[in-house]
């Protein structure tokens, strides 16, 4: 029988951490056992009391050396699954998301499997025209490969191969703790070297928002740096690909003009689609921008999100 390890990296957010602890022990699967690690990266071990609480079954993992790659490599470390599944303590799993994994990879064969992510806004309130900025699906069967769409996959709602796509110490580059990144660049290496991913149509979350995010100046921000790692994850290879780094700065070149062109011309008549478009504009120009000086730090040291 395989063993699947769920890790959940948090900090600072207890009660979201009941959120997604509570779905994960409620998840079971054909032919599978499961256990969950919870890697508390606060300096404070703020989620101890909810682990303890949880009961049996669940691990409490301190580390409290700040940086996003840093909890994930120690949940890596400590998960003594065959699979490693990855859930975000703003998720909460649908019942019937471990065996979506579980049954996509032993259908597909595949060495990573990537679910949906549905977004509500925390609290209750309305996502407004936010809700796309926060979600992911993708419109392919169950199953399928979606090795090609590498560049808009992430660790949120995945399950992972641990021998084939987790080894070494630190598969989550450290150097990425602040700005993000990690994910993008681990799948790049990843699609280098042979692997393959599958879509788990049924493995499904939500992505719970909360209000602090649902405001243009986040989106921008969000979407800056979204394309700023599409362009240097791509200098981070081994050797770098230049060719493509090139590819993708001309494609944000025109999405930049193309964007600011549309924002301005909207700005007059409909503010929503006009923010919408400078928001393409934003990626289009962190694509440009990529480089270490331009980088804002959109999670901050240790914040996992």
């Amino acid at each position: 029988m395989d063993l699947v390890s769920i890790v959940i990296p948090t900090l600072d957010r207890p009660e979201p951490l009941k959120r997604a602890l509570a779905s994960a022990l409620s998840q079971e699967a054909p032919k599978v056992e499961r256990e969950i690690v919870v890697v508390d990266n606060s300096a404070t071990g703020s989620a101890r009391a909810t682990v303890e609480a949880a009961g049996p079954g669940v691990r409490y993992l301190p580390v409290p050396t700040p940086g996003v790659a840093t909890a994930r490599n120690a949940g890596v470390r400590a998960a003594a699954g065959r699979w490693v599944a990855f859930l975000d303590d703003d998720q909460e799993a649908f019942p019937g998301w471990l065996a979506g994994h579980v049954a996509a990879a032993r259908a597909s064969g595949a060495d990573a499997t990537f679910g949906p992510a549905e977004a509500r806004a925390d609290g209750g309130g309305s996502l407004g025209p936010f809700g796309p900025f926060f979600s992911r699906e993708i419109d392919r069967p169950d199953a399928v490969d979606v090795t090609d769409l590498c560049a808009y996959l992430g660790t949120n709602n995945s399950m992972f191969d641990k021998a084939r796509c987790l080894g070494g110490a630190e598969p989550f580059d450290p150097a990425l703790n602040a700005v993000g990144g990690e994910d993008s660049l681990l799948l790049k290496r990843l699609v280098a070297s042979g692997r393959r991913f599958a879509y788990a149509r049924e493995a499904r979350v939500l992505e719970w928002t909360p209000p602090r995010r649902l405001t243009w100046a986040y989106v921008k921000k969000r979407r800056f740096l979204s394309g700023q790692i599409r362009s240097f994850v791509l200098d981070m290879m081994d050797p770098p690909r230049r060719a493509e780094i090139a590819w993708w700065m001309a494609v944000g070149a025109v999405q930049a003009a193309a964007g600011g062109a549309l924002a301005v011309a909207f700005a007059p008549i409909d503010r929503e689609r006009s923010q919408k478009a400078l928001a393409t504009a934003y990626g289009g120009l962190g694509k440009v921008l990529w480089m270490k000086r331009f980088r804002p730090s959109l999670y901050g040291p240790g914040l996992v999100s």
